[in-house]
Formats: C-alpha cells, structure tokens, sequence
C-alpha cells in the first residue's frame, strides 16, 4: 500500500509540473530531466557566422528581374504616387520630382527606406531589398528623353 501511495504521488507531482507529460506514463519517460539533458533538447538548431565580426547582411534568393522597379511601383507605391497623396511625387513628375532629385539616387533611396512625412519606411514595403527599392526609384524618376 505505501508502495502504491508513493508511486501516485510521484506521478501526481510529474503530472503537475509537466501537463505535456500527461499522456505520457510514469514509467514511461524515458528522457532524463537533468539540467544537461534539459538544455540539450532546446539547444538552437543552428546559428548565424559572421566573418569579420561585422553584421550579418541581407542575401536575395533569386535576382531582380528588369522590371521589378515597374512591378514593385505598380503593386505597392503606385497609391500614393500616382495622385500625389500626403504630398507624394507624383509619378514621373518632372516639378514633383526635381528638389529630391538633387540629393541624388542615393539620397532619396535612404528617404524611401527611412521614411519621411507621411510616407512610412519603405513605403509599407518591409520585404522589399534596397536594390528593389533602387529600381523602383529609377522608375517612378521622370525619364531623359
């Protein structure tokens, strides 16, 4: 009988500490509970390697098509910039589009992925590259003719 009241105690107390455990009989667990053992099982399954000890950067899995720019203004920026709201250029807008021309296509890639006025960064495009952000730039830009 002690034998009995020990054992349901013993599994009343797994059962309360470990819900997971519940189906699983007292008899029946066969992974140890050390702390070793513990922190063997959630160990991270792999890592991140930098080599020179600098930040790890983006990599693209597959290359931009040519007309990503076109793709990615048609898709995302398209509106706001093809009516101007909140003060966007408008699309190919020579007057709209030459004061941040003169910080050049680097300037207005660092305001595109920072964000200004109401344009929030990347213009709600969070997975967009800055390279696809780049084209799209290049894009909506008024051409040389």
């Amino acid at each position: 009988m002690r034998k009995i009241i020990s054992t349901l105690v013993s599994c009343s107390i797994i059962l309360v500490g470990a819900p997971s455990l519940a189906f699983a009989g007292c008899g029946q667990i066969s992974s140890p509970m050390t702390t070793e053992a513990i922190l063997n099982r959630i160990k991270p399954v792999g890592g991140v390697d930098v080599e020179g000890g600098g930040a790890p950067k983006a990599v693209v899995a597959e290359a931009l098509s040519a007309s990503a720019g076109e793709d990615r203004y048609k898709s995302t920026c398209s509106v706001c910039h093809e009516t101007g709201v909140g003060g966007a250029p408008k699309f190919r807008n020579e007057a709209d589009w030459k004061p941040r021309m003169e910080a050049g296509l680097d300037g207005m890639l660092k305001i595109a992925i920072q964000g200004k006025g109401a344009m929030p960064p990347k213009g709600t495009c969070m997975q967009c590259s800055d390279e696809e952000l780049r084209m799209t730039i290049q894009y909506m830009i008024p051409q040389k003719k």
